[in-house]
């Protein structure tokens, strides 16, 4: 028979079934029955031990006994165990491979690469082992153009150039930018005449007067940084000076 403890004092009510095994008994909480034998990897001992995987089959050494079945193979014993795929050629990058290797020559380059890629190799004076492809006839019926063979890479530009501005238009653009600079903003000169941001700083640019107020808040805010952050934009100026130079 089995026997029910209870404890009415607790605000929720919750029975154990103490006859039932560990791993069957419930924690009755409310409406919810959770099992109280479900163990979470909180700690990482549990990690470690979930991830803990036995090595594979073919690491195994199958000769041994079965208390030693997960002793690992000796150094005299050959470990046969294949990729799922041979490797090709293809997938080897030019720098693991020699400079006179044959599969950095053009002949790979102008049959994967020649409709989007240009690659410098060097000249046939130099290297007297090259020899430069025939380049496939483009009059021959039977031989596909490189737009049949690729696709396109470049994709539909974001922007394309409308040039529906007239001179008027830019003239009344310059007037509303001088009249009222805040309130004719580059962003909403460029959606009031269908133009690029660009194409408002080119054509026109703000007094003076509020060109020096602009300026002088960036200072007042520059005035508040700390030496961290003076310091990372200065590491940032010089970064993007060192990556225009080549330097990076």
């Amino acid at each position: 028979m089995e026997t029910i403890v209870t404890r009415p004092a607790v605000s929720c009510c919750r029975q154990v079934v103490l006859s039932a095994p560990v791993s069957s008994r419930l924690v009755l909480s409310g409406t919810t029955a959770v099992p109280s034998g479900v163990r979470q990897k909180s700690t990482s001992a549990r990690t470690r031990r979930a991830l803990n995987i036995p090595p594979h089959g073919s690491f195994l050494n199958p000769n041994s006994s079965a208390a030693d079945r997960n002793a690992r193979p000796t150094t005299g014993q050959i470990i046969y165990n294949p990729p799922s795929s041979a490797a090709s050629v293809f997938h080897t990058p030019f720098k693991f491979l020699p400079k006179q290797d044959p599969r950095r020559r053009a002949n790979l380059a102008s049959e994967l690469f020649a409709a989007s890629t240009t690659i410098n190799y060097p000249s046939p004076a130099n290297n007297p082992t090259h020899h430069q492809p025939t380049p496939p006839d483009s009059t021959s019926p039977s031989s596909p153009s490189p737009t049949d063979l690729f696709p396109s890479i470049e994709g539909e530009p974001r922007y394309r150039a409308r040039h529906h501005l007239t001179k008027a238009d830019i003239e009344e653009m310059r007037r509303l930018r001088a009249a009222d600079p805040v309130a004719n903003s580059v962003q909403n000169l460029s959606m009031r005449f269908r133009c690029s941001k660009l194409f408002v700083l080119m054509c026109c640019q703000a007094p003076s007067g509020h060109r020096e107020k602009v300026q002088a808040e960036l200072e007042a805010t520059k005035a508040r940084w700390g030496p961290r952050r003076a310091a990372a934009r200065d590491e940032r100026r010089a970064r993007m000076g060192m990556l225009f130079r080549g330097e990076l």
